[in-house]
């Protein structure tokens, strides 16, 4: 079976308070980006194989989460998840914010699901999935969410707005690790709940919208705050850090013409539609 994980990008990102676990509470959007994503295929076979191809990944192939996640269901199913062939093809890079590897996870836990016909319903699922990563859970909705808490808590978010723009993904050759873009964060409970942010006109979203992390970030790469005015400058109407990583993307009027991004060829930039319900 042949399986198209998605990366994601968050419109809008609030740390709102460090919990006792040493967590944060946040508050942040996920919309999935469905022209941007990894190839995976998960076949039938004597034992149990994995093999990326496409970008490469550090780390010990085995700490990949695909592998955990077939490991997890393989557990969890008590037998009946068979062992399997899984090839990754990764195209989504790693550290850039993209849920790229979350995305993987998830795909693979449904389609190991479908596949051997275990008949876990989507809140088991789901579960196993929070225990792989805290954005692994929107991925098996892949619809427009609220995250809360760590980003597992998801509600479909509903704009009413209707309409389907293009987003510029724009990867420097750096990845940041969350580590990283935690370090000096400060929360902020005081401002206005996502649902009230996304009320207003979608052209006034960079008057309100932020990703908190952009505060740490930016100052020590100043290069992704020159890659949001860039893609504001070629008229973009919302621009952002995605996540934690390095990726800053903008969002784009469907009938916006196609100019050359004033971007370094050292950029990997990717395209994508966008649905804003």
């Amino acid at each position: 079976m042949l399986f198209f994980p998605p990366c994601k990008i968050n419109i809008g990102l609030q740390i709102l308070r460090r919990r006792q676990d040493g967590f944060h509470d946040l508050e942040l959007s996920f919309f999935p980006l469905p022209d941007f994503c990894d190839i995976l295929e998960i076949t039938p076979a004597e034992e149990n194989a994995f093999v990326c191809t496409g970008i490469d990944l550090p780390g010990n192939p085995d700490d990949n989460l695909v592998v955990r996640a077939r490991n997890l269901l393989q557990q969890a199913s008590q037998g009946r998840c068979r062992p399997c062939l899984i090839h990754l093809h990764k195209c989504i890079p790693s550290g850039a914010g993209l849920g790229g590897g979350s995305s993987d996870a998830a795909y693979t836990l449904a389609g190991l699901n479908q596949l051997f016909e275990l008949g876990f319903p989507h809140e088991e699922l789901a579960a196993l999935a929070e225990s792989l990563g805290s954005d692994c859970p929107f991925f098996l909705k892949s619809v427009p969410c609220i995250g809360e808490g760590k980003g597992e808590k998801l509600t479909e978010l509903h704009t009413g707005i209707g309409k389907t723009f293009e987003a510029v993904v724009v990867i420097p050759n750096f990845p940041i690790s969350t580590a990283e873009a935690y370090r000096g964060c400060i929360p902020d409970e005081s401002r206005p709940a996502l649902h009230t942010l996304f009320g207003e006109d979608y052209r006034n979203w960079k008057h309100g919208l932020t990703n908190d992390f952009e505060k740490t970030l930016f100052p020590l790469h100043p290069v992704l705050a020159d890659i949001k005015e860039e893609l504001y400058a070629h008229g973009a109407f919302y621009a952002s850090l995605s996540g934690s990583g390095s990726a800053v993307f903008g969002l784009f009027e469907k009938d916006t013409d196609r100019k050359p991004y004033g971007f370094s060829e050292r950029y990997l930039i990717r395209r994508s539609r966008i649905e804003v319900v």
